[in-house]
């Protein structure tokens, strides 16, 4: 215990000491005329700082007696300095590929591959009026519309809507890909999906 009290006052006595001796310094670095050697001792005091600034804050320490010297510590030999590493040498610069030309295929009659947007980007059309050739139920209950052109239609919710042979429905794009057909002779909607 006595000697944490020892280096706790000389830690202060230091401390104390570097803070008188830091306002000579600023006042000597004030004094120079030359502008790099004013520099210069601005750095120099600016590192002395660093280490002054890692010496902790000790509150005030009352008076100790007289404690017989301690033996100095030897020194820690300096850590050799790390070899620079070498630069990388630069990276010869790649020809660009030149652009090649899409092939376009000629478009397909956009109603016939309406609703088939999915499976081949085409020419899209927004909605479409065609003529039901046939509906039959499936297992499920779900309405499977055949059209006069010979698309299938298959619905993909669970939502009624009376279609018969002979009506002219429209189908028209919905959000995220999705389809709804209306059978012309109400304001109700199914969703329904391509299926040929």
């Amino acid at each position: 215990m006595r000697h944490m009290w020892l280096i706790t006052g000389l830690m202060v006595g230091t401390a104390q000491a570097q803070s008188t001796d830091l306002n000579a310094q600023m006042q000597h670095c004030l004094a120079m005329s030359q502008d790099q050697a004013r520099l210069q001792c601005y750095d120099q005091l600016a590192r002395s700082l660093n280490t002054l600034a890692a010496v902790p804050a000790v509150p005030a320490v009352p008076a100790v007696p007289a404690v017989p010297a301690v033996p100095a510590v030897p020194a820690v030999p300096a850590v050799p300095a790390v070899p620079a590493v070498p630069a990388v040498p630069a990276v010869p610069a790649v020809p660009a590929v030149p652009a090649v030309p899409a092939t376009v295929t000629p478009a397909a009659d956009p109603v016939d591959s309406f609703g088939l947007e999915n499976r081949a980007p085409e020419q899209q059309v927004d909605d479409l009026r065609l003529e039901v050739k046939s509906v039959r139920l499936t297992k499920k209950g779900r309405a499977e519309i055949t059209m006069q052109n010979g698309q299938i239609w298959l619905q993909s919710d669970d939502s009624r809507l009376d279609i018969k042979a002979g009506d002219v429905c429209t189908i028209e794009r919905a959000m995220l890909g999705s389809f709804l057909l209306n059978n012309g002779r109400s304001n109700r909607k199914i969703r329904v999906r391509r299926v040929d």
